[in-house]
């Protein structure tokens, strides 16, 4: 764990906040490449990528605020505040809330410029997933997102120190467990192989516009449902589910049923 990569004079360059940026920024860079293989016009890819990013950041902070208000009573400010506790960058982020945002906002920008969304979605959908397995890497140094005790001696147990900022240490402590699954680095590598894969679906024959984008969607779904079977989760459950894992099976059968549909059509015509 390394919250804080260097300091700038008597500032702490936070670790999460760091992978975050290059998450953006490295998938910004890969869609605009795509996009130009594509024949599609980078700089609408960049352009809008302005938005999915304020977007990605106001939404998965908004979604952590819904979900955890009472750490936020008495003291509202906190939830824009960036300078607490002598670090700089907000603490509370949650994924899927960020990913949602940036959906409905980009939908809207290519709405009001008029152009088909399908194909530039499928351009930043491999980006995504390069994304997710930078940002969890952010996540581990943090000593965020951590998992659930894992068996003695397991090669999966991970152990944290209990340091300033350190959630993940407290809470090994507390349980009295020897490591923590590291669930960061799942859900990392599970965004490489989403990215991969989206890859190569944009470069098989069965490829058609939004077919990329659905994927991600279904496929984030399984790999987010998975990990919070294995996270600890402070918010209470919904019976035997999580807010996130209801919104991975809405998410999953209904961009499963676009892909069905779509098919389905394909062969009636054809």
């Amino acid at each position: 764990m390394h919250p804080t990569l260097f300091n700038i004079f008597s500032f702490p360059v936070p670790s999460y906040g760091t992978m975050l940026a290059l998450s953006f920024l490295s998938g910004i860079l890969l869609s605009m490449y795509f996009a130009k293989k594509r024949g599609l016009d980078p700089n609408i890819v960049s352009d809008a990528g302005l938005y999915l990013i304020i977007s990605a950041i106001v939404g998965a902070r908004a979604y952590y605020v819904m979900t955890h208000f009472g750490e936020f009573r008495g003291n509202l400010l906190s939830i824009v505040n960036p300078f607490q506790d002598g670090r700089i960058g907000i603490s509370g982020l949650v994924m899927y809330g960020g990913f949602i945002a940036a959906i409905v906002i980009t939908a809207l920008f290519f709405k009001i410029k008029k152009l088909p969304i399908l194909p530039y979605l499928d351009v930043y959908s491999p980006g995504v997933g390069l994304g997710i397995a930078l940002t969890r890497i952010g996540c581990f140094l943090n000593g965020c997102c951590y998992g659930v005790a894992a068996k003695a001696g397991s090669f999966l147990s991970v152990s944290y120190p209990i340091a300033a900022h350190s959630p993940a240490g407290y809470y090994q402590r507390s349980i009295g467990a020897a490591g923590l699954l590291p669930t960061q680095f799942f859900e990392s590598a599970g965004g490489i192989i989403i990215a991969v894969t989206l890859y190569l679906v944009g470069r098989s024959k069965f490829y058609f516009a939004g077919l990329q984008f659905y994927l991600l969607v279904m496929m984030y779904a399984v790999l987010r449902f998975f990990i919070e079977t294995v996270r600890y989760i402070e918010t209470p459950k919904i019976g035997p589910f999580s807010h996130n894992q209801l919104i991975c099976i809405v998410s999953f059968l209904v961009f499963g049923g676009i892909i069905v549909r779509k098919f389905i059509r394909t062969n009636k015509a054809g």
